[in-house]
């Protein structure tokens, strides 16, 4: 993956002390709209730059909330997926905790993962302003989307995933149940237009009343699958 640098953040990659590298995210907590949440790797809450909705750097300075984030290596799944990328969060505190489960564990929104040097970020006479030489041009960006969350009393662990893992998905053609998977009157459930519509309007998708409309042959559940199961402990 490469990636177009500007040239004071080239520069700053290419000292060899002096500063350091810093992981800042933002997640988009709302499915339909835009309520961005501002995280930083760091012991204490920096500023930091705005993201606008269509995710591009603002020169606003906003909040990053400081937490200890740790930032896995990026994976490929056991099936040659996509890339994975896990972020983990202590959860002594329940402050992650308690923004999940506001959020319905924060499944399939947007987070970008932001990299860039102290110094360029936001300055300022309050503490939080760590910045010296601000630049908002200065960030490497990348965009992925929270796969899965999982949490317990110790830490809390995001799955983020690219929107191209998506791109060759496979949809299943048919599903198993015992109910009939097909639109009542539709082609595949009356391909002859044979069921009398006045006496038998609906239907609740059961092989009763398939035979009831004498259509059995285009009933499209799958009766053998077992209603109760049997445990041998």
């Amino acid at each position: 993956m490469s990636y177009n640098l500007t040239a004071t953040l080239d520069a700053e990659i290419a000292k060899l002390s002096g500063t350091y590298p810093i992981d800042m995210y933002v997640i988009n907590a709302s499915l339909s709209g835009y309520d961005p949440l501002y995280y930083a790797n760091m012991n204490q809450d920096v500023y930091g730059y705005g993201v606008s909705s269509t995710w591009n750097m603002q020169a606003t300075a906003v909040v990053y909330t400081g937490l200890p984030i740790q930032r896995e290596a990026i994976k490929t799944d056991i099936m040659g997926g996509g890339p994975i990328i896990k972020l983990s969060v202590p959860n002594t505190d329940r402050v992650i905790e308690s923004v999940i489960q506001n959020h319905n564990y924060l499944r399939s929104r947007d987070i970008s993962f932001l990299t860039t040097f102290v110094p360029f970020l936001p300055s300022g006479n309050d503490y939080r302003y760590v910045g010296t030489t601000p630049d908002k041009n200065a960030i490497v960006k990348e965009k992925f989307y929270i796969d899965s969350v999982s949490s317990d009393e110790n830490v809390v662990t995001f799955s983020c995933k690219t929107k191209f893992s998506l791109r060759q998905a496979v949809l299943p053609r048919r599903k198993f149940s015992r109910e009939c998977s097909w639109t009542y009157l539709s082609t595949e459930c009356d391909y002859s237009s044979s069921i009398n519509t006045a006496s038998y309007p609906t239907c609740n998708y059961t092989l009763e009343h398939c035979r009831e409309r004498s259509n059995s042959q285009r009933y499209g559940g799958f009766v053998g699958i077992p209603q109760k199961h049997i445990g041998i402990i």
